[in-house]
């Protein structure tokens, strides 16, 4: 062994280290697997999705097809092409155990909380998780190529490694809990979004806080080669930006002004985060915004990092160990277009307790489920998070949070909803709620209410770089300062 080089001697650790901890895979999907997946005629859609569907009949064959939505539908409001569907039947407290099996815990948790007012209407089955054929070519082949690096077996650090430009979901057949969640957080949201948001604030006594604020977004992970997205630097750095985020609050105006603007990367999972403070003038570096369980921007510290979208690593180095992924069906939120009406007033969507349950579709879907398991000398909020992921979008539904004591905490849902046009499936709502205090909060989402507070519309949603409508140096720190104001 004193014979080998120091280089042979680091490969060999890896491997060693690989061997050591459960499910981690570094190898890309063999001549098989990719055969199971495509377009048509495959077991599996591009995205890994069950291409057929259950045996019941309650969840139908998926279909490549974007659905067309309503004739200009979609502008200040996003027009809903189910309206005159009817629920198949509604869950409440007085019968949802015989629903046992297709419930999460979180919505169990939600019943026993409020059994006067938590109801879960269940509509027809509705796949509309599709895109525009190039994310299915940009999925398949990036499946072929990248894998997670081998510094995540002999270190714990995430990052992934022989990547290809253009984009994709990078491991449609995952292996591990790990490869789900990157699946996760890479999932095709459009290229860039430019938006006003509400991350509305509700105490335990019903009284609400809205913070408004500006959202400006981008995927460099989608970009395509030559479109100019990543000529920067700073774009290129760390093998590559992954996601660009900048929100700046409008409201409550004793927080106006206030900006923050910052990317990750493909090889530096830890977000590069600027803010801009109106009362100092100045810019200064955030580390603590999209780290770990530090409270979320706006949130008055009732939602951490690592519930973002249901989901987040939330840092180069994970605190907790994943579970291998497993797929069931429940009962989650699909299609919420009643959410996507600017005359849909806040005060009708935002209930005392929980977000109005009637406002709410539920359809029947297959997931993909992750437990999360705080590791053995480190620290965190929760101790144990699940964390569910739509087969189709790969987006978050749904998830769990336990504290210390191992009691249910925090529980959440996302809305998603398909924007018809763009193609893009992107959440237009969530809602976690505090078991323990009562209080309960909301991502800043409801973006065409927002929309319409703000006087801008509709959220502008684009995957092509030309048509960005915004100067996105304010994911720097050098352009940050340009947009800095009062």
């Amino acid at each position: 062994m004193k014979f080998l080089t120091s280089r042979i001697k680091r490969q060999m650790a890896a491997v060693l280290s690989a061997a050591l901890i459960p499910g981690v895979a570094l190898a890309q999907l063999n001549a098989d697997e990719m055969a199971k997946l495509g377009v048509s005629g495959t077991e599996l859609t591009p995205s890994g999705a069950i291409r057929a569907g259950n045996a019941e009949g309650t969840i139908p064959e998926w279909n490549s097809e974007p659905i067309k939505g309503v004739a200009n539908g979609y502008g200040d409001s996003l027009a809903d092409p189910f309206a005159d569907e009817k629920p198949l039947f509604t869950i409440t407290a007085e019968n949802y155990t015989e629903y046992a099996d297709k419930l999460t815990p979180g919505q169990v948790g939600m019943f026993k909380q409020y059994p006067e007012s938590f109801r879960m209407h269940v509509y027809p089955t509705r796949r509309t998780g599709a895109y525009d054929p190039w994310v299915y070519e940009a999925t398949l082949a990036q499946a072929k190529n990248v894998k997670i690096c081998p510094d995540y077996a002999e270190k714990g650090r995430i990052c992934l490694s022989d990547h290809i430009e253009g984009g994709g979901i990078p491991f449609p057949i995952p292996k591990t809990g790990e490869e789900a969640a990157w699946n996760h957080y890479m999932a095709f949201r459009g290229l860039s979004i430019d938006a006003a948001v509400n991350g509305a604030l509700t105490d335990s006594y019903g009284g609400r806080t809205d913070v408004v604020m500006r959202q400006r977004q981008t995927w460099p992970w989608w970009s395509q080669v030559g479109d100019g997205m990543k000529d920067s630097k700073w774009m290129q750095r760390d093998k590559g930006a992954l996601l660009c985020d900048s929100w700046q609050i409008e409201k409550p105006p004793r927080s106006s002004g206030l900006v923050f603007g910052g990317c990750n990367f493909v090889d530096n999972y830890d977000f590069q985060v600027y803010l801009y403070v109106p009362g100092q003038r100045r810019v200064r570096k955030a580390p603590e915004i999209g780290f770990h369980d530090s409270p979320s921007f706006g949130s008055d510290g009732q939602r951490t990092v690592a519930s973002r979208w249901m989901h987040w690593f939330g840092g180069s180095y994970p605190r907790h160990e994943y579970s291998k992924p497993v797929r069931k069906e429940l009962f989650v939120p699909y299609n919420n277009y009643k959410f996507t009406n600017a005359d849909m007033p806040y005060d009708e969507i935002f209930g005392e307790d929980h977000i109005n349950q009637d406002l709410v579709r539920y359809e029947l879907h297959r997931v993909w489920v992750i437990d999360t398991t705080l590791k053995e000398g480190q620290r965190h909020l929760y101790k144990r998070h699940t964390a569910y992921f739509d087969e189709d979008t790969w987006l978050g539904v749904a998830f769990e949070a336990y504290d210390a004591k191992d009691r249910l905490w925090r529980v959440g849902e996302q809305y998603n909803t398909f924007f018809y046009g763009p193609n893009v499936t992107r959440a237009v709502g969530d809602m976690q709620v505090d078991l323990i205090n009562g209080r309960y909060t909301t991502f800043p989402n409801w973006q065409f209410q927002a929309g319409k507070d703000l006087g801008v519309g509709g959220p502008k949603i684009v995957s092509k770089a030309n048509e960005i409508g915004y100067n996105t140096e304010i994911f720097t720190p050098q352009g940050l300062r340009k947009f800095g104001r009062r």
